[in-house]
């Protein structure tokens, strides 16, 4: 293989008759496609040695990845996931029910009805009772039961939103609650359920 001279001041030779000094372009178009030029010319288009053939061609395109030189495709946004306790945010079922007290002693009464709002947060199905207080009632009224997931039975189920409605008793830590009614809310939500079969979002 001929080295030729090296580029040394006093070695290399300019050709005084050259005119034309554009540098050819690395890529050819085909169809309305560009595809990489493996036809390697030199200064003006003129021929190139052999030694500069060898490190001038590009890299096999078939192994040549596009996204390292111009970056990845951008894929369109996937759409927002709205975690379920946001989604059910302040959104409460309100039942209306009572439970009777007992009254030891009391020659005219045996039990009080008391009347309670059972609150039932959809955002992590806990339940909250709250008696509305009446002035000058002489009763201990307000929170009754402080709010927390509420078990249901001795083997760790919980009360779900599908286990209450109206005119079902409930039995809170040993005291049971006989609903009555419901807000407006809450009715709409039962009857959308009923009417589709599904899940109510």
């Amino acid at each position: 293989m001929a080295w030729g001279l090296p580029k040394l001041p006093g070695l290399t030779f300019a050709d005084p008759t050259k005119t034309q000094f554009h540098i050819k372009s690395t890529l050819r178009y085909y169809q309305g496609h560009r595809f990489p030029d493996t036809n390697v010319r030199g200064t003006g288009g003129t021929g190139t040695d052999v030694d500069s053939n060898a490190f001038a061609l590009p890299e096999d395109s078939v192994n040549y990845d596009p996204s390292l030189t111009y970056g990845r495709v951008k894929q369109p946004a996937l759409p927002a996931v709205v975690p379920h306790f946001v989604h059910y945010d302040k959104r409460c079922l309100n039942f209306t029910a009572f439970f009777k007290q007992p009254v030891y002693e009391n020659p005219d009464e045996s039990y009080r009805v008391r009347v309670v709002n059972i609150v039932y947060f959809l955002e992590d199905d806990s339940i909250t009772v709250i008696e509305p207080r009446v002035k000058n009632s002489g009763i201990w009224q307000g929170r009754l039961v402080k709010r927390a997931k509420i078990p249901k039975n001795d083997i760790g189920d919980y009360w779900h939103w599908k286990d209450l409605d109206n005119g079902k008793d409930i039995c809170i830590y040993g005291k049971v609650f006989h609903t009555v009614s419901c807000d407006l809310f809450t009715r709409v939500r039962y009857l959308v359920m009923i009417i589709s079969n599904v899940q109510v979002i």
